[in-house]
């Protein structure tokens, strides 16, 4: 039995579970929405783990293999604001719950095992690795010295502030909004304050010919194209999406970096990693970073690359 950890918004374990009923494989989709939780029962006795959800039941001793799409309580940005006691408790017992209903089940296999995403999501330890194996990084400075931001703006002239803590915040406005890769030049960094200011992250601004998504599921390889330069809008970051003036493209990596990226998903024991990196004009590829969890429905939906196809046939194989 396949156990699928997800929410019943997400777009891609829909996709999943609809070519895992075309291959009639058995799994259970466990949403761990808020709204999917309060209808939700779950028992552990004599060891055992049985949850019930949407008229369907599951036993902790029949999942032999695990998909991690979302592994704790998934919350809507405005869920994320109540603050009674009730919801905190709530919300605690029921992530402590999980914690020991994936205790139970840890022999089984994951996509991917749950400590070493966790692990690998550890920016500082990407770079390592990223160095370790051969990989090209940007230049990096961590600070909250005003003296030491402002001379590596002057050293670089243009630099880009990235954050290590990816949130979304209210605006005045009541929107909701994320903080993405910008540029800073030395003027801006004047601003800084001298004391109270939170460590940021600064790298040098690096001209881009495209950028790269690069999804690997086990040893299945899917690299994307990503031409954020033909939008001022996605030009610097290409999460700020203009997807109609942003083409999406399946490219072959160049052989070296498809040994590297295995290689390092090798030396971190996990089997799924959604790959950034920059190329530049001179054809330079630059890691900037895995999310061992992240987004690629947009990538297949745009290319005709079957990622999907990579995660059921992940799931339905019968290696361990």
């Amino acid at each position: 039995m396949i156990l699928i950890l997800s929410d019943k918004f997400d777009s891609h374990a829909e996709l999943v579970c609809r070519k895992l009923d075309e291959k009639k494989a058995n799994y259970f989709r466990f949403n761990l929405d808020k709204e999917s939780l309060e209808k939700t029962k779950i028992t552990f006795i004599k060891d055992e783990w049985e949850i019930r959800q949407d008229n369907k039941m599951i036993t902790s001793s029949c999942i032999k293999k695990v998909w991690v799409r979302r592994p704790f309580v998934e919350l809507s940005l405005e869920e994320q604001n109540i603050n009674s006691p009730g919801f905190k408790i709530w919300k605690g017992e029921w992530n402590k719950t999980l914690l020991g209903l994936y205790n139970s089940i840890k022999k089984a296999k994951w996509l991917n095992p749950l400590a070493k995403a966790y692990q690998v999501e550890n920016k500082y330890l990407q770079r390592d690795l990223a160095k370790k194996h051969g990989f090209k990084i940007p230049e990096m400075i961590v600070s909250n010295k005003k003296e030491v931001l402002l001379d590596f703006a002057k050293k670089h002239k243009e630099v880009v502030l990235k954050l290590m803590n990816q949130e979304f915040y209210q605006d005045e406005n009541g929107e909701f909004k994320g903080l993405y890769v910008n540029k800073l030049t030395e003027h801006d960094l004047k601003k800084f304050n001298e004391t109270g200011e939170n460590p940021i992250v600064l790298q040098p601004y690096i001209d881009k010919e495209y950028e790269v998504r690069y999804t690997i599921v086990g040893k299945d390889h899917h690299v994307c194209r990503i031409d954020s330069q033909k939008s001022k809008i996605s030009n610097v970051d290409w999460r700020r999406y203009d997807i109609p003036n942003t083409p999406h493209l399946p490219i072959n990596p160049p052989e070296s970096i498809k040994k590297k990226v295995e290689r390092f998903m090798e030396d971190c024991g996990i089997y799924f990693g959604a790959f950034d990196f920059i190329v530049t004009p001179q054809g330079e590829w630059y890691f900037l970073e895995i999310n061992t969890m992240g987004q690629w429905r947009w990538i297949e939906d745009l290319t005709g690359l079957k990622i999907s196809d990579s995660i059921v046939n992940f799931l339905t194989s019968q290696k361990e």
